[in-house]
């Protein structure tokens, strides 16, 4: 039928007198449809076109010879061409690709009309145009078929590929086949200048329609072109030449203008695509950086709040969400509490948490356990009615609710609202998909971590007394700081116990690490230490014990500790230190202040064979001795050394008439301030005289001092 109307096209509105001018659509139409076709149902096409073309012929009194000629030739051409085209592409065409289009061009606009023309053209010359000039003949036909070929089939080609151009652009298609029909008239029907009033449309379609806008537009100004042509207008109608050679340089004229534009559409569209690929490749390295920073905050972060503050910083900007939330499964897996959300006034009107029997995006999809996507408001209102309002405060047009599981389990769910409507396409959900997964690994390891940090805290508080017993003789303070509470509960320890013999324990230790290991590790090694005390081992001793007890059972393998025994019968104070930082002996007599460093070994627990001595000194009434761990003196970049001149020169101006718990609160804070790096454990120790009785007692834990 196609082939059929064309023929009829081409007789009536192309005609001469002498026939058909020959702007031959149905070649386009007959080598599209057989390379869009398989090639057994070629012979279906070839009968059609044999069919149509002898109807056509008996309908305006063709010769029969001429009329199997041209059914012949009409026949030949598209199997030639498509022929072609197949074999050079490897198969159908995409006129996209530079190498395809001119597969295209060389095989079906050209071979193949070749082969037709000469069959056809030279009928033409012996049967109906005897009198013409048979190289005339032949070109006409030629040119005629070439035209219809890249007019017509070229759109029909691109039409799968490329006509979402058209349908994006309805109004502005219709504006360019408009104008190509002004242009077209204004220049066949005028003496303006063709080249300067096609081209500009042409380039227009190429530019924003691509190939199929400059095809089609092409296909316009071809058919008002032969119109004009064949009635003696047009670009060559000065040309001292036959009407039919006219014609003929008139639609290779035309032919040139449309396959230069659909080459400059092509060249526009692949420096488009360059960009595009460019701006991909920009976007997907931005976000796989951002992905990068999210992860590093998140093997930092240790509660959920910290998860919700990695998430904030850095996911907000990279995916353009005006509202995120956080939430995670209850304890009890009844309900979904609200552990983070920007902006706060969501979380304010949500309020903490939610049961998970309500139906919302956020329970639906802990429950489901997949992705909802919700694209539009119109659809969250028809999706959850009773919810619109929630929709309405946070100005939500598109909305994303992404499940966070582990093993199977739910943990959680990440809400992303957008106020403007998002395509929400691949690119984006699995950028979405890639920061759950690694928000649901940082829950499950926040978990792990407040429920050790909860077992460590109860393990510490049984350990470390809030205030050390009252013993005679001596005014104590004891102040004890964690590092800052998202590095975990520190190994850090301090003993003061009464012994027999009217003698007194004391002790600081630091094991190495944070955490439970570390906290169980100090219980251990505090717990040896008070029972090796109590059998009335002197300190080099008892040492050497916690070294191979150290090396035998603790998880960090690595401890530092210092133990003084003081015996006030005697007035002395005998210690040992291993690889700790020496305690400071303040002289009441003097003030002056010294180290108590002739007794140091190495540390417990490498060495189990390590040999340790202690010394002792005498303590006059009024002396202090202060204890401490290293958190105390020792700063990143800056020598410890430096940290313990400090703790002197502050200790050797503390004067006897000021309490020993005052000291100790200034002693921590100007060496110690916050936010602190390491756990800070002091023991200070002011000796007085047994008549005196037991003196007050004061301590400080976890940023307090009395």
């Amino acid at each position: 039928m196609a082939f059929a109307g064309g023929s009829l096209l081409a007789w009536q509105v192309f005609g001469s007198e002498a026939g058909p001018a020959f702007f031959y659509p149905p070649a386009g139409v007959t080598v599209a449809a057989m390379i869009l076709s398989r090639r057994r149902l070629w012979s279906a096409v070839v009968a059609g076109i044999f069919a149509a073309e002898t109807l056509v012929d008996i309908l305006f009194q063709t010769p029969p010879l001429a009329s199997v000629g041209f059914a012949l030739a009409n026949t030949i051409e598209p199997v030639v061409g498509a022929s072609l085209v197949l074999a050079w592409c490897g198969g159908r065409p995409d006129l996209g690709k530079r190498r395809d289009f001119v597969a295209f061009v060389m095989g079906a606009a050209i071979l193949g009309p070749l082969s037709g023309c000469l069959i056809g053209g030279s009928l033409k010359a012996v049967t109906i145009d005897a009198g013409s000039p048979w190289l005339s003949l032949v070109l006409n036909w030629w040119a005629g078929d070439a035209l219809g070929v890249l007019v017509v089939a070229a759109p029909i080609l691109l039409w799968a590929t490329q006509s979402h151009f058209v349908r994006q652009r309805p109004w502005e298609t219709v504006a360019v086949i408009a104008v190509a029909m002004a242009v077209s008239f204004a220049g066949f029907w005028t003496a303006a200048p063709l080249a300067l009033l096609i081209l500009p449309v042409l380039g227009w379609a190429a530019l924003r329609l691509d190939m199929l806008g400059a095809a089609l537009a092409g296909a316009v100004v071809a058919f008002l072109v032969n119109v004009t042509a064949t009635r003696g207008r047009g670009l060559f109608a000065n040309i001292d030449v036959s009407l039919t050679t006219r014609v003929a340089l008139t639609q290779v004229f035309i032919a040139t203008i449309v396959v230069v534009t659909m080459v400059i559409a092509q060249e526009s569209r692949a420096r488009e695509s360059e960009v595009e690929e460019h701006e991909a490749e920009r976007r997907e390295r931005i976000r796989l950086e951002t992905l990068s920073r999210l992860a590093r905050k998140l093997s930092a972060a240790l509660t959920p709040q910290d998860i919700g503050r990695a998430l904030e910083e850095e996911v907000i900007a990279e995916v353009g969400v005006q509202a995120l939330s956080l939430g995670a499964v209850g304890p009890d897996a009844r309900t979904l509490e609200w552990v983070s959300g920007y902006p706060r006034v969501v979380l304010e009107k949500f309020g903490d948490s939610m049961s998970l029997s309500e139906r919302t995006v956020a329970t639906d999809v802990v429950r489901g356990g997949q992705p909802i996507i919700i694209p539009t408001s119109a659809e969250y209102a028809q999706i959850y009615p009773d919810k619109v309002h929630w929709a309405q405060l946070s100005g939500a047009e598109s909305t994303v609710g992404w499940p966070l599981s582990s093993a199977g389990r739910p943990v959680g769910v990440m809400l992303l609202v957008w106020t403007d409507p998002q395509p929400l396409d691949a690119e984006q959900l699995y950028y979405v998909a890639a920061v759950a997964n690694m928000v649901s690994q940082a829950l499950v390891r926040a978990q792990v971590y407040a429920d050790e940090r909860a077992r460590a805290t109860i393990l510490q508080s049984a350990v470390l007394p809030a205030t050390p017993a009252e013993i005679s003789g001596l005014d104590v303070c004891v102040t004890y700081e964690p590092a800052d509470v998202e590095q975990g509960l520190g190994g850090d320890w301090y003993d003061l116990m009464a012994l027999p013999g009217n003698r007194t324990f004391l002790a600081v230790g630091d094991v190495v690490g944070h955490g439970m290991p570390a906290v169980e590790d100090m219980a251990q090694l505090r717990s040896a230490g008070r029972a090796l005390a109590h059998q009335g081992m002197e300190p080099a001793q008892l040492m050497a014990e916690l070294n191979g007890f150290t090396h035998d059972a603790s998880h960090g393998k690595f401890a530092t500790m210092v133990v003084a025994i003081y015996a006030p019968d005697e007035r002395s104070l005998r210690y040992c230190s291993a690889g700790h930082p020496p305690p400071l002996l303040r002289r009441s007599a003097t003030g002056g202040v010294s180290r108590l460093a002739d007794a140091h070994g190495p540390v417990l627990g490498p060495l189990p064979g390590a040999v340790y001595t202690d010394e002792t000194v005498a303590i006059e009434s009024g002396d202090i001795l202060v204890m401490y761990t290293d958190g105390l003196v020792e700063r990143r970049g800056a020598d410890i050394e430096a940290g313990i001149c400090s703790a002197e020169r502050i200790i050797a101006g503390w004067s006897p008439d000021v309490g020993i718990g005052t000291y100790c609160s200034i002693l921590q804070d100007r060496l110690a301030p916050r936010p602190r790096a390491d756990d800070v454990c002091v023991i200070a120790v002011r000796f007085t005289p047994d008549d005196e009785g037991p003196r007050k007692v004061c301590a400080g834990r976890s940023g307090s001092t009395s």
